[in-house]
């Protein structure tokens, strides 16, 4: 009977060690990926200070957004990294750190969620800043870490390295990407669909809004050119979301020759990468060139 009860003692003690260890693999992963962010943004600012401070004071502002937005990065990073020093010891047990782990996750949840809208916002701020500090550096645009994707169609775009790993399926009419990190996964598929728009919006459920994002036909920014296959910068006839489960799904259509077009990209709703609405609208795009 002592034996039976010593043996039930270690195999409880190996499952919660072995429960630390996957937790830290999995927040080392999502750390590293953290780290890579705030290097980006950080030298960003950096060359951004260098800006204002040669007299380009129209960058103050932007300054000021990567400076508060960089911090909130770099306290999400802490966290984890903070979490990972609680468990550096291969021998941590998990049933005492339980309550520590649970407070440390709980913090890690709400920050990974502040900074995904973070890098959301600084997107389009750190296209806007990028040419400028090359251009006062003298120097040529550095090379930005891409991710070709060819799909089975012959069609191919470019997504962006992240810390995951891309996936690309279809056929000649539906071309889908997958994008994976931490166990969490976002798909990303344009179709051809028979019919309309209006006829394809029908088939939404009743839950689905107007989701802003995507740059829509009719715009003030589309002017008057009206629908055409081949804009390099296609505009959506709608584009909206809904959740489902734990999942974000925004889907969009676009009108194209024998039918139209349906662009969805099914998210996790929290993620820690940035969004890949650019990824679906450079796959709605290569339609044009194939």
């Amino acid at each position: 009977m002592k034996a039976l009860v010593v043996l039930c003692v270690l195999t409880a003690t190996a499952a919660a060690d072995g429960k630390t260890k996957e937790l830290a693999t999995g927040y080392q992963k999502e750390l590293t990926a953290c780290r890579t962010r705030a290097d980006g943004v950080a030298k960003v600012q950096t060359g951004t200070k260098s800006l204002v401070d040669g007299g380009a004071a129209e960058y103050a502002p932007d300054l000021d957004q990567l400076t508060k937005g960089l911090a909130t990065i770099q306290a999400y990073c802490g966290e984890l990294d903070a979490t990972l020093q609680l468990i550096a010891d291969p021998a941590a047990s998990y049933k005492p750190l339980e309550k520590q782990l649970d407070d440390h996750d709980n913090k890690i949840r709400a920050l990974r969620k502040q900074s995904k809208q973070t890098l959301d916002t600084l997107a389009p701020v750190l296209a806007k800043l990028i040419p400028a500090i090359n251009a006062r550096a003298g120097t040529a645009a550095p090379v930005v870490k891409k991710t070709p994707l060819k799909f089975p169609s012959g069609r191919s775009v470019d997504a962006p390295a992240l810390a995951g790993a891309w996936k690309v399926s279809g056929t000649p009419a539906t071309d889908t990407a997958e994008y994976t990190e931490a166990k969490q996964s976002s798909t990303l598929t344009v179709k051809l669909a028979t019919g309309s728009c209006a006829d394809r919006k029908k088939d939404l459920p009743r839950a689905a809004v107007d989701e802003p994002g995507l740059p829509r036909r009719g715009s003030a920014a589309e002017g008057q050119r009206g629908v055409v296959d081949n804009d390099p910068n296609p505009k959506l006839d709608w584009y909206v979301r809904y959740d489902k489960d734990a999942r974000r799904i925004r889907v969009g259509c676009r009108s194209f020759t024998g039918g139209s077009l349906i662009a969805t990209l099914d998210d996790p709703i929290a993620t820690s990468w940035p969004t890949l609405e650019p990824v679906l609208l450079a796959m709605l795009a290569a339609r044009d060139a194939k």
